[in-house]
């Protein structure tokens, strides 16, 4: 049910609600690998270093490890081109540190979540030698084009204009095979041809060596400036591919027994397009297409309108029957906390951790991390370096990949090397894991942890959802209540206090709630666990605070209100 001033969304109630499927349920953190644990001191992160780290991630909470890609690559896009989608890259480690990094999160109950990139190659990978010789079968494996004419030189004009996410020509020319192949990324990165058969029919090669589910990101193009790219962009062709995807993992699921998911990466400009992602009931494509909304809408300056307006649009949007997801960063997007400053990390990570719908946290998300200001001479990513000297930080994705920040030591703790793949950010020394963890105060870390313990509640997995922008777009709140035991969010995003009466804007909150948790540095006067009047709730300026309330505490509202109208009729009848 949709009210004018917000939204209300009841999920099931019932005594015996069927259990989540884990990734409906459980956090999703995602490790970039050459940044979060090196363990040899060649200072490039790789699987072992990861499997020294599972620890971690299982003590914060999270249900799920996604790995961005690991695969064999000549890496002219860390790892984006792929040269063998069954082996692991020598710099990550081996097949063996593979298979040991999986039997260590199966241990400690986690899934294991592997990025596959379906879209292109390596130029290096067996498929486009077989294909640039014109090998039976892989002949069409990838798109090629004849030149569309010959200059004054003799040399070989592109078939059209169109252009790469990188900048220049998408057509590369190939001397041996006399065509142009298309590339939308670098020019190492041919794109494979779904219009062939032969190419989904090689893809079971590669689910036979997975062990959890698999996450195709960058099937889709995307959106680059100046050019309309009506023929290689949101095609319905791309998703009748995916489609097919969906269909042969959900053949592996019924063959094996084992649950797969599979998320999509789809910058695709708009709610309605990106939900076409979702497909249909009988023909299905992904099980949640990465939702980018607090990434893309959320700008300087938002306030809680802004919030209201993103996640009631996804929820009257979103197809019925299928599941919201939310995040605030990735290896592509700068980090929240450099985005709006550390002072909004914990109403973020409240917000998109607490709303009903999955859930992704990059590495570092959960104590704060920010971007680390690179030089040119220190930039290594393929847009930024394309763009050269006077616009690299306009382009380069380094800011936001750099190392994990684990302790005070060298390195911060993230490799014993004498120097690492990029710098470590040198606000190290204040903001890491250790620190966090130590401080006899409140932190980031110590707060993500609260958050996700609240999640694994049924009040989170099963409850109602009732969400207002509040005192004129100032903060933003949600309660969430499941058999009259609930919490509620409330978070100011702008400068000043904002004093709210809770039960002014939500349904059955009693009078007085439990303080759960609040963000850092939040109000002294009410302390994790104290209990507070829900009648006059202030928040400081860009600080939130999550209260918790049971059924007897509903009840004994109730009772109180039951009486007081009992003794006044008493009182008339009298």
């Amino acid at each position: 049910m949709f009210s004018s001033r917000g939204i209300s969304i009841k999920l099931p109630e019932n005594p015996n609600p069927q259990p989540l499927k884990w990734w409906q349920s459980e956090i999703i953190y995602q490790v970039y690998p050459r940044s979060f644990m090196d363990s040899d001191g060649d200072g490039v992160g790789d699987l072992k270093g990861i499997e020294s780290k599972v620890d971690y991630i299982a003590d914060l909470g999270a249900g799920a490890v996604w790995l961005s890609p690991i695969y064999e690559s000549p890496m002219k896009d860390f790892g984006y081109d792929i040269s063998n989608f069954t082996n692991i890259d020598p710099i990550f480690g081996t097949m063996d540190d593979f298979l040991s990094l999986a039997t260590k999160l199966r241990e400690k109950g986690l899934k294991l979540v592997m990025d596959f990139v379906p879209n292109h190659s390596s130029d290096l990978h067996v498929w486009f030698n077989l294909s640039v010789h014109r090998q039976e079968k892989y002949e069409d494996f990838y798109v090629w084009k004849n030149a569309s004419g010959y200059d004054s030189e003799e040399n070989p004009i592109v078939p059209n204009n169109w252009v790469s996410f990188f900048g220049g020509s998408a057509w590369e020319w190939n001397e041996i095979r006399e065509q142009f192949y298309f590339h939308q990324f670098v020019a190492g990165q041919p794109d494979l041809n779904f219009e062939n058969p032969e190419v989904l029919h090689e893809i079971p090669a590669f689910l036979d060596e997975a062990e959890d589910p698999n996450r195709p990101p960058n099937s889709i193009p995307t959106d680059y400036s100046y050019w309309s790219h009506i023929y290689t962009y949101d095609l319905p062709a791309t998703r009748d591919s995916l489609a097919d995807f969906r269909k042969l993992l959900d053949t592996y699921q019924v063959s094996d027994g084992k649950e797969r998911c599979m998320m999509i990466e789809a910058y695709v400009g708009s709610l309605d397009k990106l939900f076409l992602y979702y497909g249909t009931k009988t023909k299905p494509i992904a099980h949640f297409p990465f939702n980018f909304e607090f990434i893309t809408r959320i700008k300087s300056g938002f306030n809680g309108t802004d919030v209201e307006n993103i996640v009631n649009e996804w929820f009257e949007k979103m197809p019925e029957g299928n599941m919201a997801d939310w995040l605030l960063g990735n290896h592509d997007q700068p980090r929240i906390a450099s985005r709006f400053g550390s002072e909004l990390v914990d109403p973020f990570n409240m917000l998109i951790l607490l709303l009903p719908g999955s859930a992704v946290t990059y590495y570092g998300e959960e104590i704060g991390m920010t971007n680390t200001n690179l030089t040119w001479e220190e930039t290594v990513d393929p847009p930024g370096c394309q763009a050269g000297p006077e616009r690299y930080q306009l382009f380069s994705r380094d800011p936001e990949r750099t190392p994990m920040q684990w302790n005070f030591e060298k390195n911060s703790g993230f490799s014993t090397g004498d120097s690492t793949w990029l710098p470590i950010n040198p606000n190290y020394k204040e903001l890491n894991v250790q620190a966090q963890n130590e401080t006899n105060g409140d932190s980031h870390l110590k707060v993500y942890k609260q958050i996700l313990s609240l999640r694994k509640t049924d009040t989170w997995k099963y409850g109602s959802l009732e969400a207002y922008a509040l005192e004129n777009g100032q903060g933003f709140g949600f309660a969430r209540i499941y058999k009259g035991s609930g919490f509620i969010v409330l978070a100011n995003y702008l400068d000043g206090d904002m004093i709210i009466n809770v039960g002014e804007h939500f349904k059955d909150i009693p009078d007085s709630a439990m303080v759960y948790t609040t963000s850092v540095n939040f109000q002294p006067e009410m302390s994790v666990g104290s209990f507070i009047s829900t009648k006059s709730v202030t928040i400081r300026g860009k600080h939130s605070i999550i209260l918790t309330f049971s059924k007897s505490e509903n009840e004994k509202k109730n009772d109180t209100w039951v009486w007081t109208i009992v003794r006044q009729f008493l009182k008339f009848y009298i």
